[in-house]
C-alpha cells in the first residue's frame, strides 16, 4: 500500500523529525522538519532504503531490532539514545545534532515509524551540568585537600620544638603554639590577658619593640637573641625570627615570631670560649715554664758547683746551699705550672689508695690549726690504683689548704676526711646522673668537706679557672692544678658549695684491678761514667758538665740532636750513658736517641725537659732503659740515677 504525507497532515507540525518505513525497508514517510535538517524534501526520498539513505542502520544488530517490530504484533517500541547517532545531521554551528529515536510499528498500515527528537538543547545542558558537577567535585576535592594541607601544617607548627607566636599592631597575641606555653609557662586561658611586649619581656621590651614596629612599618624581617621572662619570673636565652604576615593587598597585617630556646647552647657556647681560653693560656704556662726551667738548671748547677768551690767559707757556702734551696723551691712552684698545663712529668706507679689516703690524713693533720678539728675515716674495699702519687698528695693539699683557709673565722670548725668505693645511695645516684661514665667503671669516691664561709653562687664556676682567686695574695692555682691532676688521672672533680654553710670537693678517681708495684732500691757505692751530653742551652749544658765532672764522670758536649748521633756514631762502644734535652733545632731528643739505640740498642739514656707534650713523654717511657726527669734536676739525684742505670743495663 502506497502512503504519503496526506495519509498523516498533522506530523508535519511537529518539531521531531518523522519518517515511516516499510517491510522492505523502504522510506514512505518524509516529514517537513526532515526536510529541513537534511536539505532533501520529500519526493527525492520516499521509495528509497533507508538503509542506503543512513548507512549505520545496517549493523547486524540495530537492523534486526528493526525487523523485530513488524514482527511483534503488540506494538512494542525500540529507542536508541543520543549516543548512537543513527541520523547524523549538522547543526548550523558544525556540532552534530544530539537526537533521541524512537521506533514503534503503526499495526493498521504495517509500517515502523521512526520519531527523531532533536535533543542538543537538552544535552548540551547535561552536558554543561556534567561539567559543573565536575568541576564542584574538583572544587570540593581542592577545598578538602587545601583543608588537609592546613590541619597537617597547624598539627606541624603545634608540634613544633620551637615556639610560634601571631601578634597584631597592638602586641596582642592572637595565636600560640604548644611549645609556647612549655617555654614560658603560660596556659591557654592566661594568653588572651597578656601583651606580648610587656607579659614577656618584663624592662627589656622597649628594645624589642623596635624591631616588631620595624616588621609592621617596613615588612621587613629581623633575626636576633633576646631574654624571654616566663610566668614564674625565670627567663632564658631565645633566638627569635620575626617576619611579617601581609594581606591580599600587600598591607602587613601581623608578625609570626618564631622562638628557640637556646639556653644549653649558650652555655656550651661559653664552655667552648672558656676552654679555648684556658688552652691558650696552657700554652702560653707551658712555654713560660720551659724557658725558667731552662735558667734554673743553669742556676742550680752554677750554685752547687760555687758551693763545693768554697767550702772554706762557710757563710758563702750557706748562702750557696740556701740558694739552691730557694732555686729548689722555685722549681716546684714551675712544676705546679706544668702540671696546671698537663706538661708536667709525671711518674705513674701502682699503690694502694687506701694506705697512700692514712698516710695523706697525717701529714694532712699537721697543716691543720688546732683550733679546726680534723676527722678521717674510711670504707675497706680494694682501691688499687695507678698515678702519681707526689702530683696527687699535692692536690689534696691544695684542697685542705683551701678548706683551713675557709674555716679562719668559723666557730667549732671542723674538715673532714673520707674514703670510699661508690655505693648505691642518693648521693652516689645523684653524681652518676650528674656522671654517667661513674655507672661503668670501678671508682673510688675521695671527699674533703669543711663547714667554713662556703663559695659565693656567682663565684662557684670559676674555682677552677687559673689564676682566679677571692683571695688577696692567692695565686689562683691551687684548685686549677688539682683539675689538672684529677683529668691526667681520669677522674671526676665535683664541688658543692653554699654560702656560710661549708664546702664539699669530691673526687672520683678509677681504680685498678692489679696488685701494686714493688719498689726498686738505689744503687750502692760509686762509680765514673763517659757521658754524652746534649742540651741546645749552654747556660744549662756548661754547668751540668762541670757539675757531673765534679762527681768523677768524663763528659763530652753535643749541642744539639744531629752533633751528638754524629759523636755517638764514631764509636758508639765507648759510651756508659747519654743525657740529652728533648727539645732542640735540627733533631730532637727522642729522634736522636732513636737513631743511637739502632747503632747500640742497650745504650741507657736520660730525657731531660724543661716541659713536654704528653705524646712525646708516653713514647719514651716506651723506650726500654730510658728516664725522663724534669729541670732544673738535684745534683745527687741525677748521680744516682746515672748509677742506678749504668747498672742495670
Amino acid at each position: 500500500m502506497h502512503h504519503n504525507a496526506n495519509d498523516f497532515p498533522l506530523l508535519d507540525h511537529v518539531s521531531s523529525g518523522v519518517l515511516a518505513i516499510d517491510l522492505a525497508g523502504n522510506i514512505v514517510l518524509w516529514n517537513k522538519t526532515l526536510e529541513q535538517w537534511y536539505g532533501e524534501n520529500r519526493e527525492s526520498m520516499l521509495g528509497k532504503s533507508i538503509y542506503d539513505c543512513f548507512p549505520l542502520l545496517k549493523q547486524e544488530e540495530i537492523r534486526t531490532r528493526i525487523n523485530s517490530i513488524f514482527q511483534d504484533q503488540d506494538g512494542s517500541t525500540l529507542t536508541f539514545g543520543p549516543d548512537q547517532l543513527l541520523f547524523p545531521c549538522t547543526l548550523s554551528d558544525g556540532k552534530t545534532r544530539a537526537q533521541q529515536v524512537t521506533v514503534s510499528l503503526l499495526t493498521d498500515h504495517a509500517l515502523a515509524l521512526f520519531s527523531i527528537e532533536d535533543q542538543s538543547n537538552q544535552y548540551e545542558l547535561v552536558k554543561n551540568y556534567k561539567q559543573v558537577a565536575k568541576d564542584l567535585q574538583t572544587e570540593l576535592e581542592q577545598k578538602a585537600a587545601l583543608e588537609s594541607r592546613n590541619a597537617r601544617l597547624i598539627s606541624a607548627i603545634d608540634q613544633a620544638g620551637e615556639a610560634v607566636v601571631i601578634i597584631n599592631h597592638s602586641g596582642d597575641i592572637e595565636y600560640v603554639n604548644k611549645a609556647f606555653y612549655q617555654q614560658t609557662g603560660w596556659n591557654k586561658d592566661e594568653i588572651d590577658s597578656i601583651s606580648f611586649y610587656n607579659g614577656l619581656f618584663a624592662d627589656r621590651y622597649e628594645s624589642f619593640k623596635t624591631h616588631i614596629d620595624g616588621v609592621f612599618t617596613a615588612g621587613e624581617t629581623w633575626q636576633g637573641r633576646q631574654e624571654i621572662t616566663c610566668k614564674d619570673g625565670s627567663s632564658f636565652t631565645a633566638s627569635i625570627s620575626i617576619a611579617p604576615i601581609t594581606d591580599q593587598h600587600g598591607n602587613v597585617t601581623h608578625s609570626v615570631i618564631i622562638q628557640e630556646d637556646i639556653s644549653q647552647q649558650v652555655i656550651v657556647d661559653e664552655k667552648l670560649r672558656h676552654s679555648q681560653k684556658q688552652e691558650a693560656l696552657i700554652t702560653l704556662v707551658g712555654g713560660i715554664a720551659h724557658d725558667f726551667n731552662n735558667l734554673l738548671a743553669g742556676l742550680v748547677g752554677q750554685a752547687y758547683l760555687a758551693a763545693r768551690e768554697v767550702k772554706a767559707m762557710p757563710k758563702t757556702a750557706e748562702r750557696l746551699k740556701k740558694i739552691q734551696m730557694i732555686s729548689q723551691e722555685a722549681s716546684e712552684i714551675v712544676k705546679q705550672l706544668l702540671t696546671f698545663a698537663r706538661q708536667g712529668e709525671h711518674e705513674s706507679k701502682e699503690f694502694p689508695l687506701d694506705a697512700f689516703i692514712k698516710e695523706f690524713s697525717k701529714l694532712a693533720q699537721h697543716t691543720v690549726p688546732e683550733s679546726i678539728k680534723w676527722s678521717f675515716d674510711f670504707n675497706q674495699a680494694n682501691y688499687a690504683f695507678r698515678g702519681d702519687a707526689n702530683q696527687l698528695q699535692q692536690s689534696l693539699l691544695n684542697i685542705v689548704q683551701n678548706a683551713v683557709e675557709a674555716c679562719s673565722d668559723t666557730a667549732e670548725a671542723q674538715i673532714s676526711l673520707i674514703l670510699k668505693p661508690l655505693q648505691d645511695d642518693e648521693d652516689t645516684f645523684r653524681f652518676i646522673k650528674k656522671y654517667p661514665v661513674l655507672r661503668y667503671g670501678n671508682f673510688a669516691h675521695i671527699l674533703i668537706k669543711d663547714n667554713g664561709c662556703g663559695i659565693m653562687a656567682e663565684n662557684l664556676s670559676k674555682v677552677f679557672d687559673p689564676f682566679y682567686s677571692t683571695k688577696q695574695l692567692g695565686s689562683g692555682l691551687g684548685l686549677a692544678i688539682v683539675m689538672g691532676c684529677v683529668r691526667h688521672h681520669h677522674g671526676i672533680i665535683d664541688v658543692n658549695s653554699k654560702q656560710d654553710e661549708g664546702t664539699s670537693v669530691h673526687l672520683f678517681l678509677p681504680m685498678k684491678a692489679v696488685k701494686p708495684e714493688q719498689d726498686f732500691s738505689h744503687p750502692q757505692g760509686l762509680t765514673s761514667a763517659k757521658i754524652l751530653l746534649v742540651d741546645d742551652d749552654t747556660r744549662v749544658l756548661e754547668p751540668t758538665k762541670e757539675l757531673l765532672e765534679s762527681m768523677g764522670h768524663d763528659v763530652e758536649l753535643a749541642c744539639d740532636g744531629q752533633d751528638a748521633c754524629e759523636k755517638f756514631e764514631s764509636n758508639p762502644d765507648s759510651w756508659d750513658i747519654v743525657i740529652t734535652d728533648m727539645v732542640m733545632p735540627r733533631m730532637n731528643g727522642l729522634d736522636s736517641a732513636i737513631r743511637m739505640r739502632s747503632s747500640r740498642p742497650d745504650i741507657p739514656i736520660i730525657f731531660a725537659t724543661g716541659y713536654d707534650q704528653s705524646l712525646v713523654i708516653e713514647n719514651t717511657r716506651k723506650m726500654k732503659n730510658s728516664v725522663l726527669i724534669g729541670k732544673p734536676f738535684n745534683p745527687d739525684e741525677l748521680d744516682q740515677i746515672i748509677l742506678k742505670m749504668i747498672k742495670k743495663s
